[in-house]
């Protein structure tokens, strides 16, 4: 091996051993101090990508989680205003149907006023940070009437809607000893044949309520004492012709009634049977508006219950949803205050009488049919917040909601769904105090099923989301984390290691002045 002083070759490899060895400690202290053995791209690029999107993620799961934690107090507060409410109910309740005999009709009234006081503002005091699913109208501390929050880091929105819960919403509104109800007599027997979805209706198939600010006997119409008619659409589902039956599930007859409720011109998308109607079902059960319609769907929002709330181009609103019985119901919203909260609405429940009209094929009697189809639609109202009896007699006697007596219409006794009178009586006394009563405490107890519900579903994604964040937390630590254990073992290795390699470079530099030992004489 030649010795040169230009050239160290030994210094080199040394120093390129030194260099090695501290750009690794430099590695491994980082690892050491920060937990992690991949802290930037440069680390290992494939990891280190993979984990910032993991993190994002946790980020976006972490808003996720606070939104439902809000979500869950709010539906809390709805939960124990509700209690509230029904206790209240429930109370007078008792009361009427104990103190009736002996005790004056004004201290009945007092207990009433007293008890709407009450619900009133337990419904009011319902609010959390300014979000209250009982009081139905926008004001007073309230600055929200439903309730949307991410379910998930895709952005999916739960959504819950508000409820009217004060004694306006629940059909408590002038309630005393003294309110009237309708009585309307139906008759011993009805068609067999009913009116059939699709074609056009006649008065007989819709049974129609309007509360008293809707006929205009109920004062000055406000949020809370909105003008509201009610139209119960019997709808067999299928008409049946020797062998053959026709399903219609196209729901046309409620839908022009929607329509002509939005005073719409309605277009011709009934097709030839003569029904049109300015909306139509889609196969999905979706709305859409006819192609001749003067409104369109700006959008649609689904609530966590199903209901699904179409936002119109003329400021209007259209809700569709179900009642218990699965009856599409739709309401259509055509007038509001300045501050949003609705003043008129119309309410078409598209009546299901199918299951009546199915007796027929079993052998069942027209009698069998004509209770069947009563009890349908006396169902469809209570559904609706009517409290309703009948009697031996099938005399219908409907009450609640502020129900104006001498609205109630079911058409003439010529043929269609029902016989009976073309317009209800007025009817008073204690029965129907007490019907409007229990058609409330229904109401709440329906509400409240539904909140408990949306509160069941809410703390199951919360323990969704923090299930899930916890994996990724996981996931992101498997890729990243450092094994501190086999970290220190290689900060003492490369410690050493890089004592030796100084202490090589320094061998070598010397290496240089053995060359002078040559040249002295």
């Amino acid at each position: 091996m030649s010795l040169s002083i230009n050239t160290n070759t030994a210094a080199m490899a040394a120093l390129q051993s030194l260099s090695q060895t501290t750009s690794d400690l430099t590695k491994t202290e980082n690892a050491v101090s920060t937990g992690k053995s991949v802290n930037s791209a440069s680390d290992n690029p494939a990891m280190y990508s993979i984990a910032q999107n993991m993190t994002a993620q946790i980020s976006t799961l972490s808003g996720v989680s606070t939104g439902l934690q809000f979500s869950a107090q709010v539906l809390n507060t709805a939960t124990k205003g509700l209690s509230s409410i029904s206790d209240s109910l429930q109370s007078l309740a008792t009361t009427l149907g104990t103190n009736t005999t002996g005790v004056n009709n004004s201290t009945l009234n007092d207990a009433i006023t007293q008890t709407l006081s009450a619900i009133d503002s337990a419904a009011a005091g319902a609010k959390f940070q300014g979000v209250n699913l009982l009081s139905g109208q926008t004001g007073n501390g309230t600055t929200y009437t439903t309730l949307s929050t991410a379910m998930d880091s895709q952005g999916t929105m739960f959504t819950q809607n508000g409820f009217n819960m004060t004694s306006a919403g629940l059909g408590l509104t002038n309630l005393s000893m003294e309110m009237s109800g309708s009585s309307l007599a139906l008759g011993t027997s009805a068609s067999n044949t009913l009116t059939s979805d699709g074609t056009t209706p006649t008065s007989q198939s819709v049974l129609q309520l309007k509360n008293e600010a809707a006929a205009g006997t109920g004062g000055t119409v406000s949020a809370s004492n909105p003008s509201v008619t009610y139209n119960f659409v019997a709808d067999s589902k299928s008409t049946t012709s020797g062998s053959t039956t026709t399903t219609n599930n196209s729901q046309t007859t409620a839908l022009a009634m929607v329509g002509a409720a939005f005073s719409k011109a309605p277009t011709t998308e009934g097709g030839s049977d003569g029904v049109t109607a300015a909306f139509t079902m889609q196969t999905d059960g979706t709305l859409k508006a006819g192609d001749s319609s003067d409104v369109t769907i700006k959008s649609q929002t689904t609530a966590s219950d199903g209901s699904i709330t179409y936002s119109l181009s003329n400021g209007d609103s259209l809700v569709q949803s179900k009642d218990g019985n699965g009856n599409s119901v739709f309401t259509a919203n055509t007038a509001f205050d300045a501050n949003g909260n609705v003043t008129a609405k119309t309410v078409v429940t598209d009546v299901d009488m199918s299951s009546a009209s199915s007796l027929s094929a079993t052998g069942g009697s027209s009698s069998a049919q004509s209770v069947k189809q009563v009890d349908l639609m006396t169902q469809a109202m209570e559904y609706q917040g009517f409290g309703v009896s009948r009697d031996s007699d099938n005399t219908l006697t409907i009450a609640g909601n502020s129900i104006d007596a001498t609205s109630t219409n079911l058409g003439t006794v010529s043929a269609g769904a029902f016989t009976g009178s073309n317009a209800a009586t007025s009817v008073t006394g204690a029965s129907v105090v007490s019907a409007v009563v229990q058609a409330a405490i229904s109401s709440v107890t329906r509400t409240a099923s539904t909140i408990g519900y949306s509160t069941t579903t809410v703390s199951n994604l919360q323990t969704t989301t923090s299930s899930l964040s916890d994996a990724l937390t996981t996931g992101v630590g498997a890729l990243t984390d450092a094994d501190l254990a086999a970290e220190s073992a290689k900060l003492t290795s490369l410690q050493t290691k890089q004592q030796l390699a100084v202490q090589s470079l320094s061998i070598a530099n010397s290496q240089s002045s053995t060359l002078l030992s040559l040249f002295r004489g």
